[in-house]
This record gives C-alpha cells, structure tokens and sequence, in this order.
C-alpha cells in the first residue's frame, strides 16, 4: 500500500492568490504560503520557534472557501498531499514541493475580509463567524 498524505497546523503568511480558469464553468486556483512552528525545538533569542514553509495549493470549491475566508494570518489545520514538481532552467533541473490541499479547518474565529463589509449567506460548505472550527472540504 502506497500513502502520500500530510497533516499541518499553522498560518497563512501572505493573502492568498486566486485566479479562475477560462471557461464556460471557471474553476477557482487558491495559491498560498503556509508556516508552520517546529514546536520541537528550542527557541531562539526572540523567544520564537524555528518555522518551516510550505506552498500550498487547492482547487474549486475549497479555493473559493480560501478566497473567501482566508487572510494573511488566518490559522488553518490542513490535510493534502505533497506534490514534487520539477522543471529545466537554463539548463539546471529545479525541483520544488507543494501541497495540494483536500481538506482544511479553521482554527480560530475569523476576522472579516475588507470586501465583508454587509453580512453575507454562506453555504453549509462554508464558514461562519460564529463556528471557527469547521471542516471544509472540496465537493467533487
């Protein structure tokens, strides 16, 4: 049995970027740095933890929850895979990691986006205000 499956807490570092595809139905991208805290280590003189980052990226529905809701600073609990890519430049092979994101839960109430200035329906695949911790995953 094969497993490609990855777990993190941590907080968005940038707003996410979100384009749609060409099309009759567009279908949303969200793009993001993630940082996450090694809690296992020792802190530094700043009293901080050494922290990892992670490109994160999803897709559809879930992209639109993350444009949505998401901000620089939003705390996530993510779950994904993590995908190699690799490309020639100038005649140098570049490998990078990303995870493609399945599922994500919000771990603190919050804060509404600019653009949230009239109170907005949401869908039940959606997060309110008001229940922080709930589970968002694509539909497809």
């Amino acid at each position: 049995m094969n497993m490609n499956k990855i777990t993190l807490t941590g907080r968005l570092t940038e707003e996410p970027k979100v384009t749609y595809s060409a099309g009759a139905e567009p279908v949303a991208h969200a793009v993001f740095n993630f940082a996450v805290p090694d809690m296992s280590m020792k802190r530094n003189e700043d009293g901080n933890y050494p922290t990892d980052f992670f490109r994160c990226t999803c897709w559809g529905k879930l992209a639109e929850i993350v444009e949505k809701h998401c901000n620089k600073g939003t705390k996530l609990l993510i779950s994904g895979r993590l995908k190699n890519n690799n490309y020639e430049k100038d005649g140098q092979k570049v490998y990078s990691n990303e995870i493609v994101i399945d599922s994500l839960e919000f771990l603190e109430a919050r804060v509404a986006k600019a653009q949230d200035a009239q109170p907005q329906e949401t869908t039940a695949a959606e997060v309110t205000e008001t229940e922080p911790a709930q589970t968002a995953a694509p539909t497809n």
